[in-house]
């Protein structure tokens, strides 16, 4: 089952188009030198009108996406609620300051955003107001953020807001500027390019999704989130509103209709907040229904042979899927190609999974026991027995495995207890002595999608799993891109790049060799500064920006940049060229 709740939703409403934000004329520096990860809470509701809760969660929701820029790690709201279940709170429950606090530091949060606000309704919707306040509180000091006073004093900034609710949108613009400006005067970004950003989805579409999440009342959710899908896809083209998608073939999993659960929650595209959740649930909704390749597409995209650290949950049920295709494929080769990239598949859960973890376990034995490794099939069974001494499956396959293996002592022992656990053992030992087969077996899937085996917001660099869409793969492509001139398509992939990895030091340098191609220096410079910033041994950076003051005619700050890139490397030919040309007076 799906969790929920009313207040403490986990809504994502990703509408965070990095070209809005990363002109190259910008200068990307964060001058605090810091790194802040930031928790938001819904903002509280102090009007006593119900029907306006739902404000409180697009504060959440929004502020996720706009506050999201270099130096500035944001949670997500599934974090966030890990953090409320780890300390024993209801997602619903308001938290005092020192709560937040508590819940900031189980997530590993510095900052905490939260708020209040009260609605005054008019006389039709379009004349209701909406005035509230917002706080920052800086976890490791334990205040609001704010300045110190020439007289010493230190003086908390309460951030204001206010405008008609029609205007609710411009306003969380606003307030996720004067947030960040507040934290960082060097704050690259206008105030409008917010704004313009908050905007993204139509205010009729955002305020039906919000609503469909919180009403308790089903006809009315699907309600509200088909009218939010209308409503997007008529102002997007046909686009697709993924949050409302999500939510929708969520809904209609939890009511069993496998039918539009995978309809809905195929329609994610792999940039989405949810995908892989979306995925995992669409594989189960498909295989509910009997079709397992379908299943199976939506799975293999998440499943990279080159992770490192495969979702276990996803790679386990791609590999019991894929065996269970395999014995109703009548295709002889395409039942063996099916069977080995189950076995495949079910091998990398089980080294990637706790040592008891039975599911995979289960589904592992049983691929080897298909693939005729009878021996190695029950060495995989017995723990999983040692844990669930009831478990009459295993104790079956176990007796098989043992039989083919030649230990018929062993065999029988558990033979006797299979008849002992499993209630249809006739059944089973008739199909057995037919066809030496188990197809009554079933495979064991997880039905359940563990949100805390996706990557953390601060997962650290070392750990990234390289997938489609990852930084390193959009990396890749725009200097391929550069590589063969062509600019102007290789900056908005960069600028991608920086919505997921706002500190890559390569991206910032390829922009930099971008712009000093396109004959715009200031840009090239800021660019080129920025990934010494975040990676002060980017000896590239050093060396180019050295060229560029040699060409404007600083020497002062072209030697600076020379002899900083000998001292990285002394060796480096591009250095050694650079700083000798420095020295003669060449250009």
């Amino acid at each position: 089952m799906f969790r929920r709740s009313v207040i403490y939703a986990a809504l994502a409403v990703t509408l965070f188009i990095q070209s809005t934000f990363f002109a190259p004329v910008k200068a990307m520096a964060q001058t605090t030198g810091t790194r802040d990860v930031v928790m938001i809470l819904p903002f509280e509701n102090t009007s006593n009108l119900q029907e306006y809760n739902w404000v409180g969660e697009s504060f959440a929701d929004s502020l996720a996406d706009l506050l999201r820029v270099p130096g500035l790690v944001v949670l997500s709201n599934d974090e966030r609620e890990l953090a409320y279940q780890r300390l024993g709170l209801p997602l619903t429950a308001i938290p005092s300051l020192a709560t937040a606090i508590r819940l900031a530091r189980t997530a590993g949060a510095t900052l905490v955003v939260l708020g209040t606000y009260s609605v005054t309704p008019g006389q039709d919707k379009a004349t209701a107001t909406l005035v509230g306040t917002a706080r920052v509180i800086k976890v490791n000091e334990g205040r609001l953020m704010g300045e110190v006073m020439p007289d010493g004093r230190w003086a908390s900034r309460i951030f204001d807001f206010g405008d008609p609710l029609t205007e609710l949108q411009r306003m969380q613009g606003r307030l996720a500027f004067d947030v960040l400006y507040a934290r960082d005067k060097a704050f690259p970004f206008t105030r409008n390019e917010k704004i313009a950003q908050a905007t993204k989805a139509p205010q009729q579409a955002f305020e039906a999704y919000l609503k469909g999440k919180l009403t308790d009342d089903k006809e009315k959710r699907v309600n509200y989130l088909k009218n939010a899908l209308k409503i997007y896809s008529d102002a997007k083209g046909g686009a697709v509103y993924p949050e409302a998608a999500f939510e929708l073939g969520q809904f209609f999993f939890e009511a069993h209709d496998w039918k539009q659960a995978a309809e809905y929650l195929s329609r994610l595209q792999k940039d989405d907040p949810h995908y892989t959740e979306a995925a995992f649930y669409a594989a189960l909704a498909y295989n509910n229904q009997g079709n397992e390749r379908s299943a199976l597409d939506v799975l293999m995209p998440l499943t990279p042979e080159n992770s490192k650290t495969p979702l276990t949950s996803v790679v386990n049920n791609a590999g019991a899927i894929s065996l269970q295709a395999s014995r109703e494929e009548k295709n002889t080769k395409e039942r063996d190609s099916l069977l080995s990239q189950g076995t495949r598949f079910l091998k990398r859960a089980a080294d990637s999974s706790a040592q008891d973890d039975s599911i995979v376990r289960f589904n592992y034995a049983y691929a080897l026991f298909l693939s005729g490794k009878y021996q190695e099939a029950a060495e995989q069974l017995r723990p999983i027995i040692a844990a669930d001494p009831r478990d009459g499956q295993a104790y079956f396959l176990l007796a098989k495995a043992l039989e083919k293996a030649g230990q018929t002592e062993q065999a029988n022992a558990a033979d006797d207890q299979a008849r002992r656990f499993l209630p249809n053992y006739a059944k089973w030992q008739t199909e057995w002595q037919k066809s030496q087969t188990v197809s009554n077996l079933t495979v064991r899937l997880r039905q359940v999608f563990n949100r805390s085996d996706l990557p953390s917001a601060q997962t650290a660099e070392g750990e990234r799993v390289s997938n489609p869409g990852s930084p390193q793969e959009l990396l890749a492509q725009a200097q391929q891109l550069y590589q063969d001139g062509r600019d102007e398509e290789a900056l908005p992939i960069l600028r991608r790049v920086l919505t997921l990895e706002p500190t890559s030091a390569e991206a910032f340098l390829l922009i930099g060799r971008i712009n000093q191609r396109l004959g715009d220096q200031k840009a090239a410079i800021s660019a080129l500064k920025t990934a010494i910033f975040w990676e002060s041994k980017t000896i590239d950076a050093h060396i180019l920006l050295g060229r560029i003051f040699l060409e404007l005619g600083d020497r002062a700050q072209a030697l600076a940049y020379a002899k900083s890139a000998i001292e990285i490397d002394p060796n480096n030919q591009e250095a050694i060229g650079l700083l000798r040309q420095v020295e003669t007076g060449g250009k």
